[in-house]
C-alpha cells in the first residue's frame, strides 16, 4: 500500500477529491458507472479515475469514441509511456496484450469486439468505455455484462438506456440529473461538480488540478 501511494504521488496529474478530501477508486469499487452531459466535467473525471487505477497497477483496456481521452490519459501518465500500448487494428491484439494498459483506435467499435473476443488476460482488465452513447447496441451488450467495468457518458442519449440504469454499480458518479431513472436522485451541482454514491460513501467529487 505505501509502495502505491508513493508511485502515485510521483505520476497522477490530477487529483480527486471526495468532500474535500483525496479519494482513490479501486477495483473493488466496480462496476462504475458516470453520468455527464456536454461541459460538465464527467469527461475529464473519468479519463481521471481510468489513471489513477493505471498507476495503482491495474491492467486497462480503453475505447473511447474520441482521441481527446487517449491524449488526456496519456498527459497524467507521463513517464509510463512504456506500459501503454496503442492499437489501431485487430493484428495488433496480440502484442498489446504483453502492455499493462491497452488503447484502442477511438471510435473503433469493431476492434474493441474483438479485443473483447480475443484477449487472454480479459478478466484482469478494467475496461472503460467512454462516451457509451456513441455505440451501438452490439457493443453495449457486451460492455454492460462486465464487471470491471467503467461506463462513461450520456445515459439519456444511449439506445441501451434502460439496460445501462438497470445494472447494478458498486459506484455511481453524476454530474446532472439523468432523465432515465436511477437507484437515488442526485443534487443540483455547481460546473463541474460530479455527485458519487456507493453503498458506504456518498459526496461531491471534484478534481484538483
Amino acid at each position: 500500500m505505501l509502495y502505491e501511494i508513493l508511485f502515485q504521488s510521483n505520476f497522477v496529474a490530477y487529483k480527486i477529491l471526495l468532500n474535500d478530501e483525496g479519494f482513490h477508486l479501486g477495483e473493488d469499487g466496480l462496476p462504475c458507472l458516470v453520468h455527464y452531459k456536454e461541459k460538465q466535467g464527467g469527461s475529464q473525471l473519468t479519463v481521471t479515475l481510468v489513471a489513477d487505477l493505471f498507476l495503482q497497477g491495474s491492467k486497462i483496456l480503453f475505447v473511447t469514441a474520441y482521441p481527446m481521452a487517449k491524449d488526456n490519459f496519456f498527459e497524467q501518465t507521463k513517464g509510463m509511456e512504456s506500459k501503454i500500448f496503442f492499437a489501431e487494428h485487430k493484428e495488433m491484439l496480440t502484442e498489446a496484450q504483453n502492455y499493462q494498459a491497452i488503447i484502442l483506435k477511438s471510435g473503433d467499435g469493431d476492434l474493441y469486439v474483438e479485443a473483447l473476443k480475443t484477449l487472454p488476460d480479459l478478466s484482469e482488465r478494467v475496461v472503460l468505455v467512454k462516451n457509451f452513447e456513441i455505440f451501438d447496441q452490439n457493443i453495449l451488450d457486451s460492455s454492460i455484462k462486465l464487471e470491471k467495468i467503467i461506463l462513461s457518458g450520456d445515459i439519456d442519449k444511449s439506445i441501451a438506456k434502460k439496460q445501462i440504469s438497470d445494472k447494478l454499480y458498486k459506484t455511481t458518479i453524476t454530474f446532472s440529473e439523468p432523465e432515465t431513472p436511477l437507484s437515488f436522485k442526485t443534487p443540483v451541482l455547481d460546473k463541474y461538480i460530479g455527485y458519487l454514491k456507493t453503498a458506504d460513501k456518498e459526496g461531491l467529487v471534484k478534481l484538483e488540478m
